[in-house]
Parts: C-alpha cells; structure tokens; sequence
C-alpha cells in the first residue's frame, strides 16, 4: 500500500475529507448555534437573517479556502488584517492603496505590470473593506 503521506488526493476527495472531518468535529452544529445567537442578537428580521447567512457563507469558503490552500489564505487574511487596521485608523483615508503596496515587489515591475499590480491591489482592497463592513455590520447588530 502506498505511503499516504506521499500519495496526493484528488480535489473531490480532499473535499470529501474535508467534509467528514467537519461532520466529526461538530463544525456545523456550532455554526448553527452562532447562527441562532446572531439571530437573537440581530432579530428575526429579513435583512438580519440575510446578513447572517451572508456571513456564515463567507467564513465556510474561508474555512474551506484555509484548509486546501493554506499558504495562500495566510496571506489574504494578513492583507485583510492590513486592511482592517486601514479603515479602524482612518476610513476616509485618501490613499488606501498607497499604503497597502509591497515597495519592493512595485519596484521590480514594469510600467504595464504596475498598473495591473495596482488594479488588482485595489479590486482586493474593496472585496476586504466589504467584507470589513459586513462582519462589523454583523458584530455591531
């Protein structure tokens, strides 16, 4: 028998382990609980049931995004933080962008792959400032 360790899992079945092993742990039944928190928390209202759902979602694609491509989530949580602490300081700040540019990296580019750099740095930016704006919208009910 080959050595696991070793052996590389297709995308399903990593998936499907994933799965197993949140059914094991009780990962589904804690989001339900903080689900009904929430919705104590917020009321039973449409748009506090939305927002919840919203919410949970996000964090399962995270969850998920986490544990099959960790490297990769560390660093967008990292530049979420980044962002987070952005807009705690200052959210009417003027250059946002500005201050979330790795310099080294920017320097290395060429004038066409500058400005696709910082395309995609501000198209990330505004993904996290919505998703900072849901958790708080969500935290503050």
């Amino acid at each position: 028998m080959a050595d696991k360790s070793n052996y590389e899992y297709s995308e399903l079945k990593k998936r499907a382990l994933l799965a197993k092993q949140r059914l094991k742990m009780g990962y589904w039944q804690r989001m339900y609980e903080e689900k009904q928190r929430a919705l104590a928390e917020l009321g039973k209202s449409a748009d506090g049931e939305r927002l919840v759902h919203d919410l949970q979602h996000e964090r399962v694609l995270r969850d998920e995004h986490k544990a099959l491509d960790a490297d990769n989530a560390t660093k967008e949580e990292l530049f979420y933080n980044k962002v987070c602490s952005i807009l705690e300081h200052d959210e009417n700040t003027l250059n946002p962008i500005g201050q979330l540019i790795d310099r080294k990296e920017f320097e290395k580019l060429d004038e066409n792959n500058r400005q696709r750099y910082i395309l995609q740095l501000s198209q990330k930016f505004r993904e996290m400032r919505e998703r900072y704006y849901r958790e708080r919208a969500g935290k503050s009910g």
